[in-house]
């Protein structure tokens, strides 16, 4: 672990009530520590609170329901977990706080912690876990359940490090009708499983295979009726659409990531998230989703998809919004959206209508988080915030993923 750091928060960053503040906790590829920063919307500043001694590198973060507890993967050996406490208050700085470790047989690269917050779920490679959600603390309590990708018989001699996360699973996500989801880039499928809640154990459905050879299927979001999951894909670039039966997948519809005539192989698919829900739209209709460029000479891209009532993608060109990211993201370029609220946005005309979105950049010499806004389509486009990649003689080396907790 190196070293803890911890930032004072100057007058403006503890006024709740006149200048609201948003809380973000970050990891890195190349640092063993957590980052804990604070954005002002008003100031449009995003300052470092406090770098905890952590496990790391850390690839993926979670939060519960209340963003009090946090849950993240590491590529340090041996395999684990970790889990950790935000304690938050108004009038002095946020603060984190190591709560325990759990062992799993093979380098994770995804958590979710779906309702009723009383498991963890976890993938990477040639295995995947389930946890209980430890009452007490909010950290890791037993293992319930492990789960394999590779014949039982294989598991043994099965690479465990963190490059199996190339080929092996690469996320799992949990939707409102009680069916799990893992993206398996080795196999090129995406497995369905239905979830017990009070065991937590998953049973598998059904697995279904990309629409491509070699796609590399690589995250998944899940609309909030269960109906309709929207893919990544690494190798190609895609966000594949598929209408969710009770036992399997439907593949609906593919469009790109990428601009017109773009070369795949130049690009690395990664993230997707669909729009939060706002003040003036409860469901979703906006699906966000970013590739990485394959090495510095590519920048990346995060592309708006216009989401119909049907859960299709508006596939007209001109209703896609391409945006060219600062870096090629390096490994990252990932990204997590808040909503704006009425707050965020006083003197502007256009009120609680966007995003703030948290991007995370692993380029070598110029990797960070940025915070952009998106207010809408028709609106302009994308627009750079911040950026923060030190402060006060503290590098991150690289950001990898990124989390609001408020």
């Amino acid at each position: 672990m190196d070293g803890q750091a911890v930032f004072h928060a100057t007058p403006h960053q503890l006024n709740a009530t006149s200048d609201p503040l948003y809380h973000i906790i970050s990891g890195s590829f190349r640092s063993l520590s957590l980052f804990l920063l604070a954005f002002s919307p008003f100031h449009r500043t995003l300052s470092l609170i406090q770098r905890v001694p952590a496990f790391g590198p850390h690839q993926y973060l979670a939060k519960n329901d209340r963003g009090d507890r946090v849950y993240a993967t590491s590529w340090a050996q041996p395999p684990a977990l970790s889990s950790w406490s935000i304690e938050k208050s108004d009038d002095h700085p946020w603060s984190i706080a190591h709560l325990n470790t759990a062992s799993i047989t093979a380098t994770s690269s995804y958590i979710s912690i779906p309702p009723p917050y009383t498991h963890l779920y976890s993938a990477g490679g040639p295995t995947g876990e389930v946890h209980a959600v430890d009452p007490s603390s909010g950290g890791f309590g037993e293992k319930v359940q492990q789960i394999l990708f590779v014949p039982d018989d294989e598991l043994l001699q099965a690479d465990k490090s963190r490059a199996a996360l190339r080929y092996g699973s690469h996320a799992v996500e949990i939707s409102s009708r009680g069916q799990a989801f893992i993206p398996v880039l080795g196999t090129n499928s995406i497995r369905m499983y239905n979830v017990d809640h009070k065991s937590g154990h998953l049973s598998l459905l059904s697995d279904t295979k990309s629409p491509r050879e070699h796609d590399g299927p690589r995250h998944v979001v899940i609309s909030p009726d269960g109906r309709v999951l929207y893919s990544v894909t690494e190798h190609t670039s895609f966000v594949d659409v598929y209408n969710v039966t009770e036992t399997t997948l439907v593949h609906l519809q593919s469009i790109s990531i990428l601009p017109p005539d773009s070369n795949p192989s130049d690009y690395r698919g990664d993230t997707l998230r669909l729009r939060p829900p706002s003040p003036k739209s409860s469901s979703p209709n906006h699906l966000f989703a970013t590739t990485r460029g394959f090495d510095t000479s590519h920048k990346g891209f995060i592309a708006v998809f216009s989401i119909l009532p049907t859960g299709l993608l508006d596939a007209h060109e001109s209703k896609i919004e391409r945006w060219q990211t600062p870096t090629s993201g390096g490994k990252a370029n990932a990204i997590e959206l808040k909503a704006k609220i009425a707050e965020d946005t006083i003197g502007s005309d256009r009120g609680a209508e966007g995003v703030w979105i948290a991007l995370t950049d692993d380029e070598p010499d110029g990797g960070g988080l940025w915070i952009l806004e998106w207010d809408g389509e028709g609106t302009g486009g994308f627009k750079i915030v911040v950026e923060w990649s030190s402060e006060g003689g503290v590098p991150m080396d690289g950001a990898s993923h990124a989390i609001w907790l408020d």
